[in-house]
């Protein structure tokens, strides 16, 4: 079984903060992390990068006694990582986002969303700004009619597998809207599937009541009216609904309540 968390860092305060929520994951998990640190070309890498993440390495082994490595490479980060991500043996990504500022000036937005789509384990981004969250007790988990469905739903289950947590299977219902037979069967697959885990399942249904093409906004406002700790999403978007689910993605990538979000089915996931 494949027991590593890859945590790409830009040795800035936001990578630190992937690293001590990477940590905590490991702790529960028994996971051992790879600090990871990506420089464009050997003229930019700073010179003490390798000491100051041995150093973050030993603290990390001395405060919650999690195996630590260090690891740097050089290239493209939108190559480099989901490479090292598929290569590497994982089975979790986690990563941190500046916001507008960028991982490197460029993970911001439609960035952080080519990222993740690129990379075919689980990942987990978090913003600099959010919460430390030690327990993963609820969980949203949008259902959709995605072929992919699938890689959401095993990464949703290893999430709520370490705590036990409630998960919330949630869709938006639209008048005059017919949902497809796809969707229908990944409601009832993963009903089966956790059921079989012996983990809660909630099946939400609302009524649509954020009037805009996508459902980024009423699926937000639900996560934070539940309290729930992290929300997955899909990270390729289906060609049917390409035209808005870009969009509805990089919202809740970058939402205004600082929620983790998990993201899956990157590439191809089968």
């Amino acid at each position: 079984m494949k027991k590593k968390i890859l945590v790409p860092t830009d040795l800035t305060e936001a990578g630190d903060h992937a690293i001590r929520q990477a940590t905590v994951i490991a702790k529960k998990t028994g996971f051992s992390l790879v600090l990871f640190h990506v420089q464009e070309s050997h003229r930019s890498i700073p010179e003490d990068a390798e000491v100051i993440l041995k150093k973050m390495a030993v603290q990390i082994w001395e405060e919650a006694e999690v195996t630590c490595k260090v690891l740097i490479k050089y290239g493209n980060i939108f190559d480099v990582i989901p490479f090292e991500a598929s290569e590497g043996d994982y089975s979790l990504v986690v990563v941190a986002t500046h916001g507008i500022r960028g991982f490197r000036q460029k993970i911001f937005g439609a960035d952080i969303l080519k990222l993740v789509s690129r990379i075919a384990i689980p990942t987990l981004v978090i913003q600099e700004q959010s919460e430390m969250i030690s327990v993963f007790e609820k969980i949203v988990l949008p259902v959709s009619s995605h072929k992919s469905f699938n890689c959401a739903l095993e990464a949703t289950l290893l999430f709520a597998g370490m705590d036990q947590a409630e998960v919330f299977l949630y869709s938006v219902y639209k008048p005059g809207y017919e949902w497809p037979e796809q969707m229908m069967k990944n409601i009832e697959k993963t009903a089966k599937k956790f059921e079989k885990k012996g983990i809660k399942l909630t099946r939400v249904k609302e009524d649509q009541n954020v009037y805009s093409i996508g459902y980024s906004k009423q699926i937000l406002n639900y996560a934070k009216s539940t309290g729930a700790d992290m929300i997955c999403i899909i990270s390729i978007a289906s060609k049917e609904y390409y035209y808005f689910a870009q969009s509805d993605k990089e919202s809740i990538l970058l939402n205004d309540s600082y929620l983790p979000v998990l993201c899956a089915g990157g590439i191809i996931c089968d």
